[in-house]
């Protein structure tokens, strides 16, 4: 038993700072750092008996498992681990650009997904390796499960078997909340295992938050969605519609185990737990592993027979049949809430329209586009949402879309379900470079309050009507979050009469964020809106060129600041790409006085900042503190002029702040050019 060695540490300490003759020669203090780290399972309490100094060289050497398991009695000691999963980061994804505020969870959190997806599809762990040593594999995967909440399945051959472990998929089962298909959109691509690990997760497990990066096959999408929310009267496959093929596939087919009074359970068969040890170098017997039978399983899903095949999960739990015993539970269908498709296409609407009617479970609904709706595609979408919102027991609150061609087709969308909290979409106005009519979109007789919360609508620089944006926030009391991007006053509109119909219309604003937008004549507008009742928290005036037109910018800049002090709630400021340049020392201005502003985070990146002008803007926050440290971001800001001074600069901002930076290089005239653009 090792312990002997911890009263050597405490020796060794007072010679680390010796030299040794021979400099690969470890010393007396890492021998026993080293041993002590292999006994951890039994020394981990007399361990944190240690100076706090020596438990953080201990902390270093420690596996992930370990680590793990002590980290809440390390916190006791106020010890915090977010720098050795920090570490473990860089070893695993390299060095990270500028510096970034994470908790100590989030660290955590981040190594062991990161960890996982590298064992879960066999890729090589590169570099020191020592935060895995000491430790059974199986281990390993349990402490890296515990933390998936986001998994992401790819057909790229994984270690399949992994998932088929009981151990591993029940802690997955337990903890995954979102599951995202990766680059295949072809069913018959996916390999069995990959399917069956998703219905597990879906159906036996919490997962109820579905991401498609690539438009899918309808087959697969139909898998997917059939009897996971939506239901129908004739409990039909959206599929058989489809092709008028009448195959009574979505019903289980009632064999021996499967229960008798759920037409829609079959049995799942789960392979027990076994032990998963490799095979012996000299010729000893290998493992035992469940037979996960691909060949019957691609068999079983051939696409050339009925397309509806695939479409219920009982084939695939018994595909993976052990060779030795197994479990039998009964295999409901469970729902899926939310539904993402990020690169939808036409061909999903046959799918996706006949089930939205009867799906009461969705809550979140998000169909993005490289490509614009076709008019037609989106009214029928309308439709469909108008039909669920019409049915008790609808749950959908979140609706996100893009792209549309026209404006108007945003009333459509909010009218067919004026219930949704939170709607997002982007416009292509399409007619613009075609020159095509529109149809006409039928609109209610009267214009209902709606119960937005959140809304989010971005224009590209076209000449693209707004009036259908000012017409739904006068619609939207209720309103808390509105982000406008893009809009061109070229089109006859002034941004001025959205900051004025803001503030008339949505008081419980808390979060504005306007992007991309010429604010360089709407001052007077801005002030009226902040220094008038205003429940804003966040504010976000990004690439709005606020100063494009002033004669005496440090005068507006100033006017800006006194307004935004009077906004009490206010926590979080956003500047960034307004070309500030020397005015941002008018910034320091905000702590000042009698009563400073309550911000607690402010960007003020890509704004041409200099280390002088930085500089000064610390030491006005030494003369003016904020209340509260402030987390300040810099980023693409050409600090590299001058290297002594930005260092005296941070170095002075420092003692007041977080500081979020980035390793710009402003030399490159390219990016030179666009940090004033």
């Amino acid at each position: 038993m090792p312990a002997p060695y911890l009263e050597q540490i405490r020796r060794a300490k007072e010679w680390q700072d010796a030299k040794v003759s021979f400099t690969n020669t470890p010393t007396l203090k890492e021998i026993c750092l080293k041993t002590v780290s292999r006994h951890m399972d039994v020394l981990d309490k007399k361990a944190l008996d240690l100076p706090i100094s020596l438990i953080k060289e201990l902390l270093q050497r420690l596996n992930i498992v370990d680590l793990d398991r002590i980290q809440p009695a390390v916190n006791r000691k106020g010890i915090s681990t977010s720098f050795v999963w920090a570490g473990i980061l860089r070893r695993i994804s390299g060095p990270r650009k500028g510096s970034t505020i994470l908790t100590e969870d989030e660290w955590r959190e981040m190594s062991m997904h990161k960890l996982f997806n590298l064992a879960f599809y066999g890729f090589r762990f590169g570099g020191d390796t020592k935060y895995l040593l000491n430790v059974n594999f199986n281990s390993l995967l349990l402490v890296m499960a515990k933390y998936i909440q986001h998994l992401v399945l790819r057909t790229s051959r994984p270690h399949g078997y992994f998932f088929a472990r009981r151990s591993v998929l029940s802690v997955l089962e337990k903890g995954v909340r979102c599951i995202q298909l990766g680059e295949s959109t072809q069913l018959r691509e996916w390999p069995s295992d990959v399917l069956y690990t998703l219905h597990r997760l879906l159906d036996h497990g919490a997962a109820r938050d579905v991401i498609i990066n690539q438009s899918p096959d309808p087959r697969l999408l139909a898998w997917i969605l059939h009897g996971r929310g939506p239901r129908s009267k004739s409990h039909q496959c959206p599929m058989e519609s489809m092709q008028g093929d009448m195959v009574k596939c979505c019903q289980a087919p009632n064999t021996a185990g499967s229960s008798t009074g759920d037409a829609e359970a079959a049995n799942c068969q789960v392979p027990e737990e076994e032990e998963f040890d490799e095979e012996d170098n000299n010729g000893g017997t290998p493992c035992k592993r469940p037979r996960l039978s691909i060949a019957s399983a691609k068999a079983e899903l051939d696409m050339t027979s009925s397309p509806c095949q695939c479409m219920v999960p009982k084939p695939l739990c018994q595909m993976f049949i052990p060779s030795a015993g197994h479990s039998t539970e009964i295999c409901h269908k469970g729902q899926i809430h939310s539904l993402k498709i990020n690169d939808f296409r036409g061909g999903v609407f046959p799918v996706l329209l006949p089930l939205l009617p009867s799906w009461l479970c969705l809550h979140s609904l998000s169909l993005q586009s490289a490509w614009t709706f076709e008019e037609g595609d989106a009214l029928s979408l309308a439709e469909s949402l108008q039909q669920l919102s019409a049915t008790p027991g609808c749950s959908l609150i979140e609706l996100s879309v893009g792209s549309l061609t026209h404006p108007a087709l945003m009333e459509s969308l909010l009218n067919a379900c004026p219930t949704l909290r939170s709607f997002s979409m982007e416009i292509h106005p399409v007619a613009e470079y075609h020159r095509a009519p529109l149809r006409s979109i039928p609109q209610p007789a009267h214009h209902a309050e709606l119960s937005l919360e959140k809304l989010c609508v971005k224009v590209p620089k076209l000449r693209t009507s707004v009036e259908s944006l000012m017409c739904v926030l006068l619609r939207s009391p209720r309103l808390t979050s509105l982000h406008v991007s893009g809009i061109n006053s070229s089109t006859g509109f002034s941004p001025s009469h959205l900051l004025n119909t803001v503030a008339e219309s949505n008081r419980h604003l808390k979060e504005l964020t306007l992007e991309d937008i010429n604010l360089s004549d709407c001052h007077c507008a801005i002030f009226q809106l902040l220094d008038n009742y205003c429940m804003l928290e966040a504010l976000s005036l990004k690439d709005c060129r606020l100063l494009e037109k002033c004669s005496d910018k440090e005068d507006v800049v100033r006017q800006l600041v006194n307004s935004l002090k009077k906004v009490p709630s206010l926590q979080s400021l956003n500047l960034a790409q307004n070309r500030l340049a020397k005015t941002v020392t008018v910034l320091g201005e905000l702590f000042k006085g009698p009563s400073p502003s309550t911000v607690k985070e402010l960007n003020i990146s890509s704004n041409f900042i200099q280390p002088p002008e930085l500089l000064e803007l610390g030491k006005l926050l030494e003369t003016h503190r904020p209340p509260q440290r402030l987390l300040l971001t810099l980023k693409s800001n050409p600090l590299d002029r001058d290297m002594e001074l930005r260092d005296t600069a941070l170095g002075t901002l420092s003692h007041l702040c977080d500081l979020i930076t980035d390793h710009w290089n402003s030399r490159d005239t390219m990016a030179d050019h666009i940090s004033v653009m």
